[in-house]
């Protein structure tokens, strides 16, 4: 009789006390059943610790760690120290499953006898393009799909193979809090040849106001350039495609800025980064000319180059209705 699969699931939890306990159900209650769930308490202060421990004591499939704070990455590496499984899987400790989660994913692996699997789209609750489409495609191609957020740049909603991260020393880079998702993956697609791609909704997000995902931070966005640049520094593998990509990302970080400044209301702040990135914006313009983008991303980063003022303005309006 041929072996089950056996999944890791980690889960990096701070200070989600609110949203955990409909994360960890979500992940119990997968209909793919040997799992092994692995909570890393990050120093959280609220209550998130008490209730990992109160799950723990439920559920013998679940080991719980508790560290001092050491941010998102070291989280996840000390999951993958633990983990015991043939493949793992991440969630966000204030996100929640579909309960077929995990053997969709293991289905994608296996079908496409590949080492990495990335789905295109995410937030059952928000997306109406889910499908039961999969496919496969090259490494640059995914590469390219990253740089372009076709497929997006977190490495939740996506599944590896164990022995592929241990065979290739692929880990977290731990100065990295912000864009570690994209370091991770882009470090991953290095060394494997194809990815298993799916189109099928199975991970969704709690609103949380609190996650890093949704505050506007500016030490966190340089954060993520610093990211960017180093991933270009480990690339083992490029072509034109890839290049481009690479700088569109980056010159969209310009916008993520004036955007965001404007939305949190710390433009006049931060007056000189605001002028910069509008300046570059103007001047840069045609790295979104360059790259295969929807029409409507060309003329929204076009309007942009114009008038970076106003369409900050824009985004400031929206939050405020």
């Amino acid at each position: 009789m041929e072996r089950e699969i056996k999944v890791s699931v980690i889960i990096p939890v701070y200070n989600v006390e609110t949203y955990i306990s409909k994360c960890i159900s979500s992940v119990i209650e997968q209909s793919y059943k040997n799992i092994e769930i692995i909570l890393i308490d990050d120093g959280s202060k609220d209550s998130s610790g008490k209730i990992l421990d109160e799950y723990e004591k439920g559920d013998d499939r679940i080991t719980v760690i508790h560290q001092k704070n050491k941010g998102v990455s070291a989280a996840r590496n000390r999951g993958l120290e633990l983990a015991s499984g043939d493949y793992v899987v991440f969630v966000d400790g204030d996100d929640w499953v579909d309960s077929n989660y995990v053997s969709y994913f293991v289905e994608l692996l296996q079908n496409h006898e590949c080492e990495i699997g990335m789905n295109v789209n995410n937030y059952t609750a928000i997306s109406n393009k889910s499908s039961d489409n999969t496919y496969k495609i090259s490494s640059e191609k995914a590469m390219e799909w990253l740089y372009l957020d076709k497929i997006f740049v977190a490495v939740w909603n996506k599944i590896y193979d164990m022995q592929f991260l241990k065979r290739n020393k692929i880990k977290f880079e731990e100065k990295i809090w912000f864009g570690e998702g994209m370091l991770f993956n882009i470090d991953c697609l290095q060394f494997a040849d194809n990815v298993a791609i799916g189109e099928k909704c199975v991970y969704d997000q709690i609103s949380n106001p609190r996650s890093a995902m949704r505050n506007f931070n500016l030490k966190s966005i340089y954060c993520g350039i610093d990211s960017l640049y180093i991933q270009r520094s480990h690339w083992k593998k490029s072509n034109k495609k890839i290049i481009n990509a690479w700088a569109f990302h980056r010159y969209a970080f310009n916008w993520t800025i004036m955007g965001g400044l404007s939305r949190s209301n710390q433009e006049y702040e931060y007056i000189e980064e605001y002028k910069k990135c509008a300046k570059s914006l103007r001047k840069n313009f045609f790295q979104a000319i360059k790259v295969k983008i929807p029409i409507k991303s060309k003329l929204m980063y076009i309007c942009i180059a114009i008038c970076p003022n106003l369409m900050a303005k824009r985004e400031k309006r929206k939050v405020r209705y």
